[in-house]
Order: C-alpha cells, then structure tokens, then sequence
C-alpha cells in the first residue's frame, strides 16, 4: 500500500542511502506522538491515518444538557472532566466557536436562568469499535485539521454539496466534518469504521450510531450552574474558590487542564494522559502517510507540513490508500507495538546525542571516547574497525527478532534506528576533525527533530 522511495540522508560524516520510505524521520516523530497531548502539541500537524479499535466494554463520556440517551452521530471523550465541561455550559448562554463542541442539538441549551444543571453520560462499547485515527492536533484550529479537510473530505468542507443533513448541532464546520465522516463510512468504506478518533484538549470519538455501538452505563446530574455557568456553592465554597483563583489552593472544585502544557514531558499527569491514549489501540504496521507519497509538504523551508498549496489531484493517491486500508485491512487489538520501540530509541539515545552536538569536547579523542562508551556494548575489541557488525547491532538493539520490521512502522523504526547508529560509529571510526564530528551530530539532531528536545 504504503509507496517506496529512494532517500539518502547525510549527517555530517555519516551518510546512509537505502530504499526506505521517504520522510521517515517525520513518520518516526509521528509514531512516537499518537495519542499523546504533550508530543502532539509539539507535533500538532498531522499527516497520517491510523487504523484502531476499542475494546468492548471501554468507558467513554458524554456532557450534554439531556438525561436521555444520545442517539445518531455524536462525540465520546476519553476522560470524563472533559465531559463535564459541556455538561456544565448546558446550563448558561455561551458563545460557541469552530472547535470540538457537542454536536447534539439537545446540548445546545441557551438560558440565563439560575439554577440550570447538566448530564454527564457514561457509555461503554457495546462491542470492539473499528476507528479511523487521525494524527496531529485533528481536532484543533486553523492547519492541523489541514489533513482531513484536504485528504480524507476532498476539500468539501468550506463548500458543502446540497443536501439533506441529519440533525447534528454545533459549528458549521464541524458538524459538515460530523456529516462527511459518517457518509463516507456508509458510502465509501461500507459500514467497516464506526467513527474517527480525534485529539483536542482531550481525546475524543467522533461515533456514526450511538444507539448501535454504546451502552448506557449510567446518567448523573451534574452539579446545578448559577445564571453566569458557575456551580452553585455555599458562601465558605465561594471563599475557597477566590483562593484558588490568588493561587492560594487547589481543591476538587477547580477545573483540570486541558491536557499536559509545554513542557511538561515527566508528571504524573502527562503519564496519566499517556495511559488515557491506550484506551484505543492503534496499528502501527499498516497505516497511510502523507509523508511518504513525495509530495512537497515543506515548501519555501517551512518549519511545518502543510498541504494547502498542494494541487487536490496529488492527493488522490493517499486518499486511495485510505480507502483500501479501512476496505481491506482489519483493526487489531494485538497489532506490534513501534511507538514503544521508538519509545526506548529516544529515551536511550536523546541525551546522548545532545551531549554530542553541544561540542563540548577539547579534542577529537575526548568526543571520540564519549562515542565509544555510547557503542562499547556492540563492539567486538577482536574486530575494532567492523562498521557493519556495531551499527547492526546498535540499530536492532530494541527490534526483536520476530518484529514484522517489513510493515510500514518497522521500516519508518529500523531506518531512523540505524541513522542515528550510522551517524555514532561514523564518528568513532572516522572522525579526524573535531568540528566535523560535532557538525555531524548537529545535523542529525536537525533531522531527528525529536520532542524531547524542542520544549528546551
């Protein structure tokens, strides 16, 4: 499915040329950032398309003005504060702008008076759902919807075809992307994806039939809101809360993030969003990039991927692909994990690599030595000098031997794995200048693009 080019990636003195698909640095990044908030915001604009499932039985949550079941389209978060943030405005009138609402009209409650509560919803999958999942910050503004707006709705959105729509609520935009992703999964892929998984402030479902794929597990009023949509309180509640807003506490009444902030990578609650994303399970080994069809995704040096300049009829091959992935191919709950594989490369080597192209070095044998107690675990001291025998064994390191490492995530994986192994045994073996050397890892690090640098 996926298209094969020829790349060659020079970094400094090492320099690798294999058949491996293009962009695979940006596909790596890719990887290691779905369904992660703190790796998405840094890698908001997304460029792939995932197949996924959610097991039976996974609990989702719904905020809306309603205590009756929802029925039709509408949308699941994966964590229930972010529901009750929509329960909770059912109740005041509220300006309403182009980014994931509720797209049930009955959320759409407008009034002043005092007193109004909400409900927030508890579902679970009344079976495994087959998904879609799109990359990046899809569910967010401006470009990072760029991908599903041009690729998978063949720019329909801003000039929607005349028709019937059901009755779905929320921005135009958005309930035109509601409308589009049902239609296609009837129409186009024959009823084999249940809906889109999406991240925003939180992860989020977009889901074709409610009374078809979810069960009710229970229905709970919210606390009721005063005429401004605060929850009402007791006078020592009020107090407590003006502390809070002085920075003086933080109580259970106080509204969570939206998810991780820059450059929160290690807390407890980013390792919590982390553990959210894992409600859905994604397959690594057969999914479609727009990385790897040679477009020109990075015109006059942007620092981001971009397709509006891309003619639609350059797309049609990605959008083929997608079709025939979700037509063909069936979601997994076991698929092979790559995102821990690339998981353990940046962890293990980012540090390293940093050090590295810093240069702080007074000669080439000092830099030299810090490479060699990076690779020492791969080196035969019989055979000092075999390139090929340490950067095979630096580049499968993590890859076990029974790895589908010919899928898609398996050549994106082992390509970027042996670059920067290149890269480490170029700079033992043939580094003579110091300068060099340094550049070397400067370049690499430029390529790599790796989160864990960027929010320094």
């Amino acid at each position: 499915m996926q298209k094969k080019y020829f790349w060659t990636i020079c970094a400094g003195l090492a320099c690798a040329t294999q058949d491996e698909p293009a962009n695979a640095n940006h596909i790596f990044n890719a990887i290691q950032s779905t369904l992660r908030h703190y790796e998405t915001a840094l890698n908001p604009y997304g460029m792939s398309f995932h197949l996924a499932t959610a097991p039976k039985g996974t609990r989702f949550y719904h905020g809306t003005g309603t205590p009756d079941p929802i029925t039709g389209v509408e949308w699941l978060a994966f964590k229930p504060q972010h529901s009750l943030g929509f329960a909770h405005r059912s109740g005041r009138k509220q300006k309403r702008s182009d980014t994931q609402q509720p797209l049930n009209k009955a959320a759409d409650i407008t009034t002043e008076s005092p007193g109004q509560a909400g409900y927030l919803h508890t579902y679970a999958a009344a079976k495994d759902l087959r998904l879609l999942y799109i990359d990046g910050m899809s569910a967010g503004p401006g470009g990072a919807l760029e991908a599903q707006d041009r690729i998978l709705f063949n720019d329909t959105i801003d000039s929607p075809s005349l028709g019937p729509r059901p009755p779905v609520g929320g921005p135009p935009a958005e309930k035109e992307r509601a409308f589009q992703t049902c239609r296609m999964a009837k129409e186009v892929w024959g009823d084999r994806i249940d809906g889109v998984v999406r991240t925003e402030g939180d992860f989020e479902i977009l889901l074709c039939s409610f009374e078809r794929d979810m069960e009710v597990v229970r229905i709970t009023q919210t606390k009721k809101q005063d005429g401004r949509g605060i929850r009402t309180r007791s006078e020592s509640e009020h107090s407590k809360e003006k502390d809070r807003r002085h920075g003086k506490g933080r109580g259970p009444g106080s509204r969570e993030p939206r998810g991780p902030v820059r450059g929160d990578c290690c807390s407890i609650a980013t390792k919590y969003d982390q553990s959210l994303g894992q409600k859905v399970r994604l397959d690594f080994d057969h999914f479609v990039s727009a990385f790897g069809y040679g477009l020109d995704l990075f015109p006059d040096g942007s620092s981001r991927p971009v397709l509006h300049h891309i003619p639609t009829e350059l797309l049609e091959p990605v959008r083929r692909d997608i079709n025939s992935m979700v037509n063909t191919l069936e979601p997994s709950l076991d698929s092979f994990n790559w995102q821990a594989i690339a998981d353990m490369i940046v962890f293990r080597y980012s540090e390293e690599l940093k050090i590295l192209a810093a240069g702080d070095f007074n000669s080439v044998e000092s830099i030299r030595g810090r490479i060699e107690a990076v690779l020492e675990p791969f080196i035969d001291y019989r055979e000092f000098g075999a390139r090929e025998d340490i950067v095979e064994l630096c580049q499968n390191e993590f890859i076990p031997a029974s790895a589908p490492t010919k899928s898609v995530g398996g050549r994106v994986i082992s390509s970027v794995s042996r670059t920067v192994c290149s890269t480490l045994v170029s700079g033992l073996l043939d580094g003579e200048d110091l300068n060099d050397t340094v550049e070397s890892f400067k370049h690499l690090l430029k390529y790599l693009n790796w989160t864990t640098w960027k929010a320094e």
